[in-house]
């Protein structure tokens, strides 16, 4: 049976808790006025199946806003029973049941006449402004979809904890009633911890009726038959006799992989799938309030909703907690009991909120155990070095030569000789000997004589340009070799936004700084050439470096990017050796290896299976080369004065024009493609 397309407004791809503060955000501001909206949810969500809870004064959003739903409150807090009951000042630990949640939501669907379907969703298709939504009920055509579904998470790297907070809780009803009504236990660790980090979680709503739930942090789920043995111990040792009226389960993800998510345009992340989980607690619902609240402020605005975000060095600590509990399972209560005894609930609440500053932090870090913590550092800092093994290389490297210059002058040249001879050969040059494989993206392709024709053809023309017009050729070659160098780093960096305007600004940065970094050097070669040199002093040239560098190192930072952050210093740090050498750093071990390893993945080749497709053009390049220095020799070359420096920079020039010409039609017909960028 053809089922029809219909239109909405708004689409909502599960109806849980983000879904419905998702709703209540968008009926304060009006934005479900006159609007058509369709929830998709195969669940009737008509159970008490969660426990909402959260910190926050009854004066702030979200306690404010949520206040109808809150059904208690507790302005104290113990932990492990020790005596202590840690008063939270201003702020209370607020507690919300799904069930009430989920009401809220039938009421707003009432309100607003929105559709609201029992059915998984089958399908998703976007042509950038529409998405199309298919299920058994119905399919759909929408400007705003939002995707509250559970997420997966993606498979997680050596440095990456993937944990379970499983629990199982009874809400009971004790036969004698307790005096602790105004004190929520948040960890109770007085129960076998079973190779994992174990608790009871105890909220009293009455005197006599309270939730009691075990908790779980490991690798491994909690097996409910071991846990309701747990639960009936300890509420029998702690309470004495009770009687079950609810029961809850569930299991949060505590991973600090990302959630493996489509990005689909039009479709916007919500909840867990959005990132509102914390890894290392497993709360969320401020999170997705205030997600929710920035989301409706975009749909205001006629603006893309942003992402959630959390500052770096929190996904650090969380990384190195979930580390601990992973590798060391038994020292999370020492941890936990250590976090609460030592410091101000206050302090702490804030600490997991996310708003402390690093003195508050360093503070509260030197509470806790200091070595497993910087053993997981260390771990995390070796795994990190693996990874960016290239950019570290090249930054110690040009350390290397920095000290060898210093100290051994006499072996300086020819060492970098030799060193870049070597590059050039193992990937300087190969790197642009697949350029006849580029138009297919085919490993197996065939040479054809006419793209060797053209190839050499278009080199040797722009070499007549260098002999006629050394000036446009140069700036030319300036222009598009930042292109080319911009582009291979923008992709590997993810420069998302503005992408083509990024390629030339960071390509002409990176030249900028070289030049700028050896005026001399730049001033010599531009003499050589009969080009006017550039009127700058070395003082002025050496101030322009340093503020182009911090500029990049801001910008690396902005975007939390290390490799970035890595490559700009190496081209700094590049600046106190020759001209040559600079670039030869930055050309073989930045460039040449990142355009390489974009080959490697495009055409699922490795390294020797690479090369060996190259050597045919690699050979022709060497070939090429010892022409210009016959020619060197002969002294043919009567526009230039005879130096190799010069001679270099021309033959690199020369066969670099159809190279980049060959690299921008595949990064933009073909990689971009194939990668979905």
């Amino acid at each position: 049976m053809q089922i029809n397309m219909q239109s909405a407004d708004y689409v909502f791809l599960g109806a849980g808790a983000s879904a419905t503060l998702l709703l209540m955000s968008m009926e304060k501001h009006g934005l479900l006025t006159d609007k058509k909206v369709v929830i998709l949810d195969p669940d009737e969500k008509n159970n008490n199946d969660k426990t909402y809870c959260f910190w926050s004064s009854d004066l702030e959003d979200p306690a404010r806003s949520c206040s109808p739903l809150i059904s208690h409150r507790w302005d104290k807090i113990n932990v492990n029973r020790n005596g202590d009951k840690h008063s939270s000042g201003s702020k209370k630990y607020h507690h919300i049941s799904s069930i009430d949640l989920y009401n809220e939501q039938r009421r707003i669907i009432e309100a607003h006449q929105i559709q609201r379907l029992y059915s998984a969703v089958e399908q998703i298709e976007s042509d950038g402004n529409l998405v199309k939504i298919s299920s058994i009920a119905g399919s759909w055509i929408s400007e705003k979809v939002f995707d509250s579904r559970t997420p997966r998470f993606k498979p997680v790297g050596k440095d990456d904890a993937h944990l379970h907070q499983s629990f199982l809780g009874y809400v009971v009803e004790l036969q004698s009633e307790q005096s602790a009504e105004q004190s929520a236990d948040l960890m109770d660790f007085d129960v076998e911890q079973d190779d994992a980090t174990q608790f009871m979680y105890v909220l009293p709503f009455s005197k006599n009726k309270m939730l009691v739930e075990v908790t779980r942090f490991g690798a491994e789920k909690i097996n409910e038959e071991r846990a309701k043995t747990l639960l009936d111990n300890y509420i029998r040792n702690r309470f004495g006799a009770y009687q079950i009226v609810d029961t809850e389960r569930g299991c949060i993800p505590m991973s600090t992989a990302a959630p493996d998510v489509e990005s689909i345009p039009c479709v916007i992340p919500i909840g867990s799938r959005a990132g509102a989980l914390k890894p290392s607690t497993g709360y969320a619902f401020k999170t997705m309030y205030f997600h929710a609240e920035s989301v409706c402020r975009s749909l205001q605005r006629k603006q893309k909703p942003k992402q959630i975000s959390r500052p770096l060095r929190f996904r650090l600590y969380d990384r190195l907690l979930l580390l601990i509990l992973l590798k060391q399972p038994f020292l999370g209560k020492t941890i936990f009991e250590s976090l609460f005894r030592k410091n101000a609930l206050a302090d702490i609440l804030s600490f997991l909120d996310e708003k402390t500053n690093i003195v508050q932090e360093i503070k509260i870090f030197s509470t806790l155990p200091v070595s497993p913590f910087l053993k997981a550092l260390g771990w995390v800092a070796y795994i990190r070095c693996q990874q960016h093994a290239r950019s570290l290389s090249v930054l110690l490297l040009t350390a290397l030569l920095i000290l060898l210059q210093q100290n051994l002058p006499q072996y300086y040249e020819q060492i970098q000789w030799i060193l870049f001879a070597a590059g050039l050969l193992m990937v300087g040059i190969p790197h642009g000997a697949i350029d006849h494989l580029l138009e297919t993206n085919n490993l197996y392709g065939k040479i054809k004589v006419g793209f060797i024709l053209k190839y050499i053809g278009l080199a040797v023309l722009y070499f007549l340009v260098w002999a006629i017009a050394p000036l446009p050729a140069l700036l030319f070659f300036v222009l598009f070799s930042a292109w080319h160098f911009g582009q291979a780093d923008a992709l590997e960096w993810k420069f998302s936004k503005f992408r083509p305007l990024a390629n030339l600004v960071w390509g002409c940065n990176i030249l900028t700084v070289i030049c700028l970094g050896h005026i001399q050097e730049t001033n010599y070669v531009l003499q050589s050439m009969k080009i006017q040199q550039l009127a700058i002093g070395e003082t002025q040239a050496a101030n322009a470096v340093v503020l182009l560098v911090a500029l990049s190192v801001i910008w690396a930072l902005a975007k939390s990017n290390l490799p970035m952050l890595l490559g700009i210093l190496a081209v700094y740090f590049a600046t106190r050796l020759p001209l040559v050498s600079a670039f030869g750093l930055y050309f073989i071990g930045q460039h040449s290896l990142i355009v390489w390893s974009h080959l490697k993945k495009s055409m699922s080749a490795g390294n020797l299976a690479l090369y060996t497709k190259a050597l045919p053009f690699t050979a022709g390049a060497v070939l090429l080369f010892g022409m210009l220095a016959y020619c060197y020799q002969a002294g043919i070359l009567q526009n230039f004065e005879s130096q190799w420096l010069t001679l270099f920079f021309v033959f690199i020039s020369c066969i670099s024009f159809p190279h980049v010409m060959a690299m921008s039609s595949f990064y933009d017909n073909v990689f971009f493609r194939k990668q979905g960028l």
